[in-house]
């Protein structure tokens, strides 16, 4: 301690150490939770994990990637009331996802009626695009939908109209999970997670390795008056 300085001058010192390395963890700690936030809001949107499936869906599936040369024979109800006949396979389709969501499986009941590859496909998009909700509630049904629909056209000619359609539908599902395909529309992760949480994570590194400092020279000058 320097002549000029007072008794007091040195615990006031540690004093204002201390509220500054406690105003530094403060806001760190609440920049990096903002970011952490951001974050979580971010993906409950466009980083959702696939749910689930009933068993009945990829049995389904795989039922619709060969084509029946029969006609339809078994009665469904479309959304409009009308009574359409579907072959074994999208029969057995429009059941499973009848088990999760009715209004799905009446418009795919609908959509399997085209037989025209260009008309089916496109009614197998329109059905996903236009009836599948998009709330995260029915990410059951929309993967289940996709998994049908993808594979209806996996049975379907390569065509400009139906690659279209596939990779509209795909399109849907890659933007709606996180997937190894690439969403085109998928904004990139909020510029606040990293201008928050970067220097959130660095600030509270820093008050931390401060702190341990600060209490492990407390210890030390406690040990030297006891042993004065």
């Amino acid at each position: 301690m320097s002549a000029t300085d007072s008794p007091s001058a040195e615990p006031a010192r540690g004093r204002r150490a201390r509220h500054v390395i406690a105003a530094l963890l403060v806001l760190s700690a609440l920049g990096l939770a903002g970011a952490i936030v951001s974050y979580f809001q971010y993906a409950a949107v466009w980083l959702r994990k696939p749910p689930r499936l009933q068993p009945c869906v990829l049995s389904a599936r795989r039922a619709l990637t060969r084509e029946e040369p029969v006609m339809g024979s078994i009665p469904h109800l479309t959304q409009e009331g009308n009574t359409v006949y579907l072959r074994p396979a999208e029969d057995r389709a429009v059941v499973c996802l009848g088990r999760i969501s009715t209004p799905v499986a009446s418009a795919f009941a609908a959509a399997f009626v085209e037989i025209e590859p260009a008309a089916r496909a496109r009614a197998l998009a329109v059905a996903m695009k236009d009836h599948v909700p998009r709330e995260a509630s029915a990410d059951q049904v929309a993967a289940s939908a996709w998994l049908i629909a993808s594979g209806a056209m996996r049975a379907l000619p390569e065509t400009p109209e139906t690659t279209a359609a596939r990779e509209e539908i795909d399109g849907m599902n890659a933007c709606r999970f996180a997937l190894r395909s690439t969403c085109p529309t998928r904004p990139p992760i909020p510029i606040v997670v990293w201008a928050a949480g970067v220097p959130s994570s660095l600030g509270l590194l820093f008050g931390a390795g401060l702190g341990v400092r600060a209490v492990v020279r407390t210890v030390r000058a406690r040990r030297r008056r006891k042993a004065a």
